[in-house]
């Protein structure tokens, strides 16, 4: 395994190239690779192939409160997260993105991501909670960092046991979410209704004839630190490129000429108009997966690319080896948004799977991709970008690509 501690990426890449789309990286544990095998295990994640739960999984209370409450509240945050939702929500994502851009530090070399993280944060604050945002702004950020700094070998326990890490998590959740519980309380007893995730969850749980309550608040806990992780990295991929990129940058801030004087007045529709924005943001997405390797446990024999498959194998599947492959993508190494414009452009291609796929595909897909994008018009619009050509990655067990150290230095255009 000392070459995959090593150079991740570039292991898996070569082994997919000599043993083909399943190999056994270790005993019981085997990579997939090859878009229609990768999708079948994400189709079936839940039916022999589960998520591993890790030092992540949700507390006993969280856990009690799905067996006791009905459906309708989670499904109110599914549906709260699709596209149509995220579209309503455009001009307050737009006037965030215009902030950021405002207050960037210019002429100076800054750290890229604390910056892009702060106004993440918001955006998804206000997302969730509307006027109640300012109440629990940045609240996550403990809990985020505990994900940083948990060490490995607590990473995949299985939930029962109780390690000092889980149990230092188990705690921030709790404060979290009682944060949360006060905010629903005070909305109780005004009779407040709000335009907002938090409003459909509670609606959709007073249909089930719950009182709001520990399922929605600990639902959202975890939605704001997942709602931050992701955005963040896959914006600091973004900022990287524009500086990688003048000439692309000029596009982009040519094209954002498009969106109104008052950010807060963007909708769907200028969203719509920002095509070369949109090809680069997924661009980026494909040369720099945010979340590279993604794991599933075996609960049921099985068999799978002509490998039979026992309950305690573990799989691994990576969107970084199918968005660098050539079977899918011609020079996969290269950074091509135009391989997004056009009639032949990519997007119904089958192995661009940056969120997953599946019943686990990650349900913020459509707010992170209009966060970057909304980032990307407004930063590029106002600054020109210079800096390192290329940073170094960094990896993590849960599968994180961050660029690590990135900084850049931004200057307002004429």
């Amino acid at each position: 395994m000392a070459p995959f501690a090593a150079d991740p990426t570039s292991f898996l890449v070569e082994g997919t190239a000599r043993y083909g789309d399943v190999w056994a990286i270790r005993p019981r544990v085997y990579v997939v690779a090859g878009s229609e095998l990768t999708r079948e295990v994400f189709r079936r994640t839940g039916k022999g192939f589960d998520v591993l739960e890790g030092a992540f999984a949700a507390p006993p209370v969280e856990r009690r409160a799905r067996q006791q409450v009905g459906g309708h509240s989670a499904m109110a945050l599914v549906r709260g997260l699709r596209p149509a939702a995220v579209h309503e929500k455009t001009g307050m994502l737009a006037a965030e993105a215009a902030a950021l851009a405002t207050d960037w530090p210019l002429d100076q070399e800054v750290d890229v991501l604390p910056q892009v993280n702060r106004t993440i944060s918001r955006m998804g604050a206000y997302y969730c909670f509307g006027p109640d945002a300012p109440a629990l702004m940045h609240a996550e950020e403990e809990l985020a960092r505990l994900r940083i700094e948990l060490t490995h070998r607590y990473l995949y326990l299985p939930s029962w046991v109780p390690s000092p890490s889980r149990m230092r998590v188990y705690r921030c959740q709790r404060r979290l979410a009682g944060r949360i519980r006060e905010v629903i309380d005070q909305r109780l007893a005004e009779g407040r209704r709000e335009q907002d995730l938090l409003a459909a969850a509670m609606q959709a749980s007073q249909e089930d004839g719950m009182r709001p309550g520990n399922r929605i608040a600990y639902g959202l806990a975890t939605l704001m630190v997942a709602a931050q992780e992701m955005p963040t990295r896959a914006t600091g991929w973004l900022m990287m490129e524009l500086a990688r990129h003048p000439q692309w940058a000029d596009r982009i801030s040519a094209e954002a000429v498009s969106l109104p004087e008052n950010p807060a007045e963007t909708d769907s529709t200028h969203l719509a108009r920002l095509r070369l924005t949109n090809a680069f943001v997924r661009e980026t997405l494909r040369l720099h997966p945010p979340t590279w390797l993604i794991s599933r446990s075996i609960t049921a024999p099985t068999e799978l690319g002509g490998f039979r498959l026992l309950p305690g194998d573990n799989i691994l599947v990576s969107p970084y080896l199918l968005h660098h492959d050539r079977r899918y993508f011609a020079d996969p190494d290269d950074f091509r948004p135009q391989r997004w414009l056009g009639p032949d452009n990519a997007d119904h291609n089958p192995a661009y799977l940056p969120f997953g796929a599946g019943p686990q595909i990650c349900r913020g897909a459509a707010l992170a991709t209009t966060e970057m994008i909304l980032i990307a018009a407004m930063m590029a619009g106002r600054h020109r970008f210079s800096g390192h050509a290329t940073t170094p990655y960094r990896l993590d067990a849960k599968g994180a690509l961050t660029p690590a150290g990135l900084r850049l230095v931004c200057r307002q255009r004429a």
